[in-house]
């Protein structure tokens, strides 16, 4: 049976010995316009509903920082309302902490399914003036931001129906995979709908007053301390890793840190009422992050433009046969974007022959971005065949590339 036929997908499983597959709703199709690339963002303040709108294309680090020295008098009723806020966000770790409201004006797109998109709920991992928080707003700039403590958060609210989509960072240009949101992927049923590439520029935050030559320590996202680590050595900075860059510039805020700072973005120093001591603290100025936007219910694929599948398996024969695995994309002329390996963790290890002696190797998940679309029917040719080497297999997502972000 095809992996993609009549509106339907299907996830194989030999070892369960079924096939599941579910509809896919054609009014869900991909609108073009949900990968704008105009940063602007707006961002809640929860005692007056007021909000801060600003454009990363007319305002750079040290722009902003001039303007927090003149906000420096607002800085205890600041501190107050930040410190009633860090309270209020000390609750479960599956609870969500805030959301934003929708703007009353202007929507996302301008076809017969614009008052739908323009009203989505899209949750991201981080608090106000998180990466998360840009993503979202970036991907669908009317949208309801809810925020939420940790990334396993974000696929409950779209399971759990308080939010339309979720927005992960999955890997980084210089910090790497994020391995942690590929187990959510597998452990959740949420699709991938689409991907954003988000330039992504870390700035060295501090109280007012304070100055570099104050500081030893450095709190951030790991992933932040990883794509700054050779700037921070220079500095002779140590880095202490906290779960969210936004939070790490909160922390400073309402603890009134003298010898810790935050890497952040310009706008969470904005929020949180810090000073810029240095923007670009990133190891490299092509510092990219690729976010994967989930929702509930796949997209129809389409063969208009250059699409992505993801895709999820194990093999028979394990590791060992990889390679055979990985011939059906080339025999079918589809060119293999991506590959990460993940242990299996019910059946860690795995028996193999070898020069007639048996030794012992671990068992993998592998997964594998491929350039096609399942509307391709060498797609489903390839993955019929991958599926016979498989003990599991399943289609993540099809959706469109964010061909954005393209380096000469």
């Amino acid at each position: 049976m095809a992996l993609f036929s009549g509106g339907y997908f299907f996830a194989y499983s030999n070892d369960r010995r079924r096939t599941t597959s579910f509809k896919i709703p054609h009014s869900l199709s991909y609108s073009k316009r949900s990968r704008s690339l105009y940063l602007s963002f707006a961002f809640h303040r929860k005692a007056g509903t007021r909000y801060i709108t600003m454009s990363d294309k007319s305002k750079n680090c040290g722009a902003v920082g001039a303007e927090m020295k003149a906000g420096e008098r607002d800085q205890p009723q600041l501190h107050r309302q930040l410190q009633t806020d860090l309270a209020r966000e000390t609750v479960e770790e599956h609870q969500l902490l805030h959301s934003t409201p929708l703007p009353s004006s202007s929507t996302a797109f301008s076809d017969s399914r614009a008052s739908y998109e323009s009203g989505l709920r899209v949750a991201y991992q981080g608090i106000r003036g998180a990466n998360g928080e840009l993503a979202a707003e970036e991907a669908y700039p009317n949208c309801e931001k809810i925020a939420c403590r940790h990334f396993h958060a974000t696929f409950e609210a779209v399971e759990s129906r308080v939010a339309d989509r979720a927005i992960i960072p999955i890997e980084n240009s210089l910090g790497g995979s994020i391995h942690g949101n590929y187990d959510l992927l597998l452990r959740h049923d949420l699709h991938i709908v689409g991907e954003l590439l988000l330039a992504v520029s870390h700035c060295l935050l501090a109280d007012h007053g304070v100055k570099l030559q104050d500081l030893n320590t450095v709190l951030s996202h790991p992933q932040a301390l990883a794509q700054c680590e050779k700037t921070l050595r220079k500095l002779g900075l140590v880095g202490e890793a906290v779960s969210n860059t936004a939070v790490a510039a909160k922390q400073v805020t309402v603890q009134k840190l003298r010898d810790k700072g935050a890497l952040a973005s310009s706008s969470a120093a904005q929020i949180y009422g810090l000073n810029i001591l240095a923007p670009n603290m990133q190891d490299d100025c092509n510092n990219v992050t690729r976010f994967l936007v989930l929702a509930r219910e796949p997209l129809a694929p389409s063969t208009d433009g250059p699409f992505k599948t993801s895709i999820v398996f194990s093999l028979k024969d394990g590791p060992a046969v990889l390679s055979d695995a990985l011939s059906v994309f080339n025999s079918n002329q589809i060119e293999l974007l991506k590959i990460e390996s993940r242990p299996l963790k019910n059946q860690p290890m795995q028996a193999s022959k070898k020069n007639n002696k048996t030794i012992g190797c671990f068992n993998y998940l592998f997964y594998v971005d491929v350039e096609a679309s399942m509307a391709d029917p060498r797609a489903q040719i390839a993955l019929t065949h991958l599926q016979e080497l498989s003990t599991f297999l399943r289609v993540l997502g099809c959706y469109p590339m964010d061909a954005s972000r393209v380096y000469d």
